[in-house]
C-alpha cells in the first residue's frame, strides 16, 4: 500500500481505500478531505458531501471535528491569522495553494454546517428510501423500528406453543439443550433474516429437522407480519436499498438520484461493514469519488453484524489502496512495543498477514509523558507476571483466583502511581465484560481510588429502574398495601422493614395516611405534568438523592435514576404513559435483544476518576496509562463444545447455518478460528488505547495459553511458560518490562495490609488462611446512630421539637423560614451554585425556583419571602468570618470544592481512640466534647467512612472547611451566640462530624498537593448557622482551628499513617 497524504491524494472518481492503524489520524484525514473537496470545487457546498459512520455518538463527534476544522481554517484565512505551528501547518499549506479565493469558500461552509450530510449507515438508508418512496416501494405510512425483537420473540413463542407444548418428546429435547430455550432458539433465525443467501445444511435426524422447521417457519412469518403492518427494522433498510440498487444497476434511477444529491462519499469505520453495505455504496457512487476509511485490525463488532471478511473481500478488488503510517496518539516506545508483540506471531490475527498484517508505523512524538511516570524506570508495555517466583508453570492458577490477583496487582500499582502524582482521570482499565468491570470497581472502591464505570449495560435493567417501577406501581394503586409497602422498602423511599412496620403500627398517629397522601399527590402530579416530574417530586419528598449519594456507589445510582427518568419522559411525550402502564412499558423495553445507545449506562461522573470500560466501549478513546488485567481470561482457540446444536460460519457468498451436516465439525473449527481472530483484534484495540504506558497481566493462569495473549506470546501450547515472555521482552530494546506479582505460601495469621511496593521490586501478596475480614461502609450519621436516627443528607434537623417548629411559623424574616429537610436542601443547593464573589447574581427568581423544586410554599402573609433568603445569602457572603479575617466574597469559585464527597478507608477505628486524640491535641471545645464521644457505642469499625463536605476552599494558601446549617435554635439572637452554638455543636455531634471532615481533607491534600504541610496549609473549620448570621459580629458562626498535631493524631486514630 502507498502512504496516504490527505493534502495530496487525488480527489478523482472511483474507490479509494485508506487503512488507518490505531492513532494514525483517521478523523484528521476525513476533515481535511472535506475541506479540500470544498476548496477544489469538487462540491459546491457541504450538502453534497456524504459522511457515513456507524454509531450516533461517532456521528456527533465527526460533525464537531469538521466544524472545528472549518473554524480553524477561517482564522487561518483571516487578516490576522494565528501563529503557524504543528497544529495548523496543514491549513497554512492549503491557504498557500488556494490563496485568497479560499476565504469566502470556508466562510460560506461555516454558515451552512447544517447542510452537512453526516449520518449512520442506517440513517442514510432510511433517508434515501423515504425520499424515494415511489421508486423504493416503501409504504408512505410505514413505521421504522429501532428494534424488532418483540415481534420475533412473540412469533418464537407461538411456534413453541404449536410444536412443543403438546409434544413431550420435543419439549424434552429442547429443554435439555439449554437453560433458556427461547433465547437460543430465537437466535437461530437472526442470521437467516440478515443474510439473503443463508443456506441450511442439515442431517435427516429429528432434532436438526425440528430446527430447520423453526428457522424457515418463523422467518417467513416474521417477514409477512412486518409487510402487513408496514414495519421496517435496521436489517430491512439495508436489504431493501441493496435489492433495489442491484435490480436497477448503478445506472438506475435511484442510484442516479443519490449521486445527484451527494457528489462524494466518505465512509468511516469501514472495517465494520457487512456483505450488504459495500455493494450499496459501490453502486450508488459508481463513477463518483468514494473514500473508504477503516482498519481491519479494529473490526470488533461482529455482534452488531460487522464482518471483517466483507471488508477484506471489498479491499481485494480496490486498486487505489493507501495506509496511514504516523501515529499521533502514543509514544515511540508504546508504538514499537505493541508492534513487536503482534509481530511475534507470523499470523498475528489468526489469518494470513497478507490479509491482516501489522504495518510499520512510526510515532510523531507529539505525546507528553506525565511527569509521574516519566522517570520512574517503567516501560511502555509493562507485563505484570502472576505466579510464584521462578515458576515452572506446571501448576496453573484457577481463573477466578487469577482474576482476583490480577485486579489486586492493578489496584496496588494505581495507588503507587497516584502517590507519585498521576491523576486518576489519566488512567483507564479495559475489560471484556460488564461483570469484570464491576469486579475492578469493587477493588478500586475498597482502595479509595475514585473510579467510574462506562459499561454497555442497559439502564432499564438496573436496580434503580426496578425501584422506580415500584414507586410507579404504588402511585398507580395506593390502596394496594403490598404495592405501597414494596415502594417504601426501596432505597428511593428509604424505609427498612422496621420502619415500614412502625408506620403500620403507628397508624393512629396518621403515619400511614401521610404515606398515602404523598402517593395521591404524586398521582395528581403525574396526570398533570407527567411521570418523570411526579417521580422526581416523590423522591425529593423522601430524600432519595442524599440517601443514594451516601452509598459507596452513590454516583452510579443517582446517574441511573436520572437516566431512567429521562427515558421515561421521552416515552411519556410519545405515549402519555399512566402510572399503571409503566410496568408494561419497562417489560417491553427490556425484551429488546439490542440495547439502544440511548439506554446504555452513562458515566456517573466527569470528576477526576479512573475510567473502567469494556474494550468495545473504549474504541476511539485514549488515556496516558491503560491497564488490561484480564486479556488472558478469554479461551479463544481450543476446541469448544457447541452451546447449541448448530454452527454458523461465513461462505464466500453468504452464510451457512449448519444444524447437523457431515461438515459441521469442520465448520465448528472454522468458527473457533473466527472467534480467535475477533479476540486478537479486541486485544489490539485494548493495547492501542494507551498513550504512554500499558500494563498487561500475564501468568500461569488456567487456559491462558489458549487466550489471544497466549497466541501472540507463545503460539500454541497447553500451559503458559515463562521463557517465551522473557525472550520477547529481551528483544524489545527497552519498550517492554516485567514485574513479578509473587504468591506466598498461606499464612497462619491474617496478613498485614499490602503497601505499594518500590518500583522494580516484586509485588507481593499473601494469601489469607480463611475468610478476610469484611470491610464495610459507614458515615457520620451511622456512627452517631444511637443518638440520632436521621437518615437524610446530614443531620441539620435532628432534635427539632414540634414546639420549636411551630414557634418558627410566627417569626418574621429569614429566621422564620420553616425548619425541615426540604428547606435545608433548598439552602444547600443555592449555596452550592452561588458565586461568592458576586452574590447579587443569585436572584429572587432563582430562590423561588429552588423552593418550588422542593415543594416549599411561600406564605401569603409575607412573613418571609424569597427576598429574605436572597438577602441572607448576600449577608453570609459579605460578612467577615470570625477568626479568619476575610469574607467568602474573597473566595473565587475556582478555589472551592463544593459538596465534596469522600470515601475514607479506616482500620480498627474506635470512638475511644478519637476521644483520646481530642483530649490530648484538640481545642478547648474539642476537649469538652471528648467525654460525650466516649459515651457513644464503641463498635470496632474497619472499612470506609463516607461523607460529603458542603464546602472546602483555599484562601491565601490555606485550606478551610465550611458547613451550612439551617437548624432552628430559637427566635432570639441569644440563641445563636458562639457559646450557644458550642452547645448545639456538641448536642448534634457536629463536633465529631467536622473532625471526620478534617481527616478526609487532610489525607486528600497529603496525597494530591505537592509540598503539602499541615502547619502551613491549614486554616480553620467554620459552621455557618444561617439563621443567626448578621452583617457584623460573631453570632451564627462557629469556628475551630486544627493544629498539625491534632491532624496527625486523628489520622492515626482513623487507622492512617503511624
Amino acid at each position: 500500500m502507498m502512504p496516504f497524504n490527505a493534502l495530496r491524494v487525488a480527489l478523482e472518481p472511483g474507490i479509494t481505500l485508506v487503512e488507518a492503524s490505531a492513532g494514525t489520524g483517521k478523523t484528521f484525514a476525513i476533515t481535511r478531505l472535506v475541506l479540500r473537496l470544498l476548496l477544489e470545487r469538487k462540491v459546491e457546498h457541504l450538502g453534497q458531501v456524504l459522511v457515513v459512520t456507524f454509531t450516533e455518538k461517532a456521528t456527533q463527534e465527526l460533525i464537531g471535528r469538521i466544524r472545528a476544522v472549518l473554524r480553524d481554517a477561517d482564522r487561518v484565512w483571516s487578516d490576522t491569522p494565528p501563529p503557524r505551528d504543528a497544529g495548523n501547518d496543514d491549513l497554512f499549506v492549503l491557504r498557500e495553494l488556494h490563496g485568497s479565493a479560499g476565504a469566502p469558500i470556508v466562510r460560506a461552509a461555516l454558515g451552512a454546517l447544517d447542510e452537512l450530510g453526516v449520518s449512520t449507515i442506517h440513517g442514510f438508508c432510511h433517508r434515501v428510501l423515504s425520499e424515494s418512496a415511489l421508486e423504493s416501494r416503501v409504504h408512505f405510512g410505514g413505521t421504522f423500528l429501532e428494534d424488532d425483537t418483540e415481534i420475533l420473540q412473540r412469533l418464537t413463542q407461538d411456534w413453541l406453543r404449536r410444536r412443543v407444548l403438546h409434544d413431550p418428546e420435543v419439549a424434552a429435547l429442547i429443554s435439555d439443550d439449554g437453560d433458556d430455550p427461547l433465547a437460543w432458539i430465537r437466535n437461530l433465525v437472526r442470521p437467516y433474516l440478515r443474510h439473503p443467501r443463508t443456506t441450511i445444511d442439515a442431517a435427516p435426524e429429528f432434532a436438526p429437522q425440528l430446527l430447520k422447521d423453526f428457522v424457515l417457519t418463523v422467518a417467513k412469518a416474521f417477514e409477512q407480519e412486518k409487510q402487513a403492518r408496514h414495519l421496517m427494522g435496521f436489517d430491512d433498510l439495508l436489504r431493501r436499498l441493496h435489492d433495489i440498487l442491484v435490480a436497477e444497476g448503478s445506472g438506475g434511477l435511484l442510484a442516479s438520484r443519490i449521486r445527484e444529491r451527494f457528489r462524494v462519499a466518505l465512509i468511516d469505520e469501514f472495517q465494520d461493514t457487512d456483505p450488504t453495505q459495500f455493494p450499496i455504496f459501490s453502486m450508488a457512487f459508481s463513477g463518483s469519488p468514494l473514500f473508504l476509511i477503516g482498519d481491519p485490525k479494529q473490526s470488533i463488532f461482529a455482534f452488531r453484524n460487522a464482518d471483517v471478511h466483507a471488508y477484506l473481500k471489498a479491499a481485494a478488488n480496490i486498486e487505489r489502496r493507501y495506509t496511514l503510517l504516523t501515529n499521533f496518539r502514543s509514544t515511540d516506545a508504546m508504538v514499537r512495543g505493541v508492534t513487536q508483540l503482534f509481530r511475534n506471531n507470523r499470523e498475528p490475527f489468526a489469518c494470513s498477514p497478507d490479509l491482516i498484517g501489522v504495518p510499520e508505523v512510526t510515532a510523531a512524538n507529539q505525546v507528553r509523558i506525565p511527569e509521574a511516570i516519566a522517570d520512574d524506570g517503567g516501560h511502555a508495555l509493562e507485563w505484570m507476571w502472576v505466579g510464584e517466583m521462578h515458576n515452572t508453570s506446571k501448576n496453573s492458577i484457577a481463573k477466578e483466583q487469577g482474576a482476583s490477583l490480577a485486579i489486586l496487582a492493578v489496584t496496588v500499582e494505581m495507588q503507587r502511581l497516584m502517590a507519585n502524582g498521576l491523576g486518576a482521570a489519566q488512567m483507564a482499565v479495559l475489560v471484556r465484560t460488564n461483570a469484570e468491570a464491576q469486579e475492578i470497581k469493587m477493588s478500586l472502591d475498597a482502595a479509595g481510588i475514585p473510579c467510574v464505570v462506562g459499561a454497555n449495560q442497559d439502564v432499564l435493567a438496573s436496580d434503580e429502574a426496578d425501584e422506580l417501577v415500584r414507586l410507579a406501581e404504588a402511585i398507580a394503586t395506593p390502596r394496594d398495601g403490598a404495592a405501597v409497602r414494596a415502594a417504601m422498602a426501596t432505597r428511593l423511599w428509604g424505609c427498612d422493614a422496621v420502619a415500614v412496620a412502625d408506620t403500620l403500627r403507628n397508624d393512629g398517629n396518621g403515619a400511614w395516611n401521610g404515606v398515602l397522601d404523598r402517593l395521591v399527590r404524586a398521582r395528581t402530579m403525574w396526570l398533570r405534568h407527567g411521570g418523570a416530574t411526579a417521580l422526581a417530586w416523590l423522591m425529593n419528598e423522601c430524600g432519595a438523592t442524599a440517601r443514594l449519594l451516601s452509598l459507596v456507589d452513590g454516583d452510579r445510582r443517582v446517574t441511573n435514576v436520572r437516566h431512567v427518568l429521562e427515558i421515561l419522559q421521552e416515552a411519556d411525550a410519545v405515549s402519555a404513559l399512566t402510572p399503571d402502564a409503566v410496568l408494561g412499558w419497562v417489560a417491553s423495553e427490556r425484551g429488546s435483544a439490542i440495547t439502544p445507545e440511548r439506554r446504555e449506562m452513562r458515566l456517573e461522573s466527569d470528576a477526576d476518576a479512573v475510567q473502567i470500560l469494556t474494550i468495545h466501549k473504549a474504541k476511539g478513546l485514549q488515556w496516558p496509562v491503560v491497564f488490561c488485567p484480564t486479556l488472558w481470561r478469554t479461551k479463544s482457540f481450543a476446541p469448544k463444545a457447541l452451546d447449541v446444536p448448530y454452527s454458523l460460519t461465513p461462505l464466500d457468498d453468504g452464510m451457512v447455518l449448519d444444524i447437523g451436516s457431515p461438515s459441521q465439525a469442520l465448520r465448528s473449527e472454522q468458527k473457533a478460528l473466527e472467534q480467535l481472530g475477533e479476540d486478537l483484534r479486541l486485544t489490539y484495540v485494548a493495547l492501542t488505547r494507551a498513550e504512554s504506558r500499558c500494563y498487561v497481566t500475564w501468568g500461569t493462569f488456567s487456559d491462558a495459553a489458549a487466550s489471544p495473549l497466549g497466541w501472540l506470546i507463545q503460539g500454541t501450547g497447553d500451559t503458559v511458560e515463562r521463557e517465551p515472555i522473557d525472550t520477547l521482552i529481551a528483544a524489545s530494546v527497552g519498550t517492554m518490562g516485567i514485574a513479578d506479582v509473587v504468591l506466598e505460601a498461606p499464612s497462619t495469621r491474617s496478613p498485614a495490609p499490602a503497601k505499594p511496593p518500590e518500583r522494580r521490586a516484586a509485588l507481593t501478596f499473601a494469601t489469607a488462611p480463611g475468610q478476610l475480614a469484611i470491610w464495610r461502609s459507614s458515615s457520620f450519621t451511622v456512627l452517631t446512630r444511637n443518638v440520632s436516627h436521621v437518615d437524610s443528607r446530614d443531620v441539620d434537623d435532628i432534635l427539632q421539637p414540634d414546639e420549636a417548629r411551630r414557634t418558627a411559623m410566627h417569626v418574621a424574616g429569614f429566621r422564620g423560614v420553616p425548619a425541615g429537610a426540604d428547606i435545608g436542601n433548598v439552602l444547600h443547593g443555592l449555596f452550592e451554585h452561588t458565586d461568592f464573589t458576586n452574590p447579587d447574581a443569585t436572584t429572587d427568581a432563582a430562590v423561588q425556583d429552588a423552593l418550588r423544586a422542593y415543594g416549599v410554599t411561600v406564605p401569603r402573609d409575607g412573613r418571609w419571602t424569597p427576598t429574605h433568603i436572597r438577602e441572607m445569602i448576600d449577608t453570609v457572603c459579605r460578612a467577615e468570618i470570625p477568626d479568619a479575617g476575610f469574607a467568602l466574597s474573597a473566595v473565587p469559585t475556582a478555589a472551592t470544592l463544593r459538596e465534596w464527597r469522600f470515601a475514607m478507608p479506616v482500620r480498627d477505628f474506635s470512638m475511644a481512640a478519637v476521644a483520646s486524640a481530642l483530649e490530648t491535641q484538640g481545642s478547648d471545645h474539642a476537649r469538652e466534647y471528648a467525654p460525650m464521644l466516649r459515651r457513644l457505642r464503641d463498635d470496632q469499625f474497619r472499612g470506609y467512612l463516607t461523607g460529603s463536605i458542603d464546602l472546602a476552599f483555599e484562601h491565601a494558601g490555606r485550606w478551610h472547611i465550611l458547613d451550612w446549617k439551617s437548624n432552628w435554635l430559637g427566635a432570639n439572637d441569644a440563641d445563636y451566640t458562639p457559646a450557644a452554638l458550642g452547645h448545639a455543636m456538641h448536642a448534634a455531634h457536629y463536633t465529631l462530624q467536622y473532625h471526620v471532615y478534617l481527616v478526609a481533607l487532610h489525607r486528600h491534600l497529603r496525597a494530591r498537593q505537592a509540598g503539602y504541610n499541615a502547619r502551613n496549609h491549614w486554616g480553620q473549620v467554620t459552621y455557618a448557622f444561617l439563621r443567626g448570621i448578621a452583617a457584623t459580629g460573631h453570632d451564627g458562626w462557629f469556628t475551630d482551628a486544627p493544629t498539625p498535631e491534632l491532624l496527625h493524631a486523628l489520622d492515626r486514630a482513623f487507622g492512617g499513617t503511624p
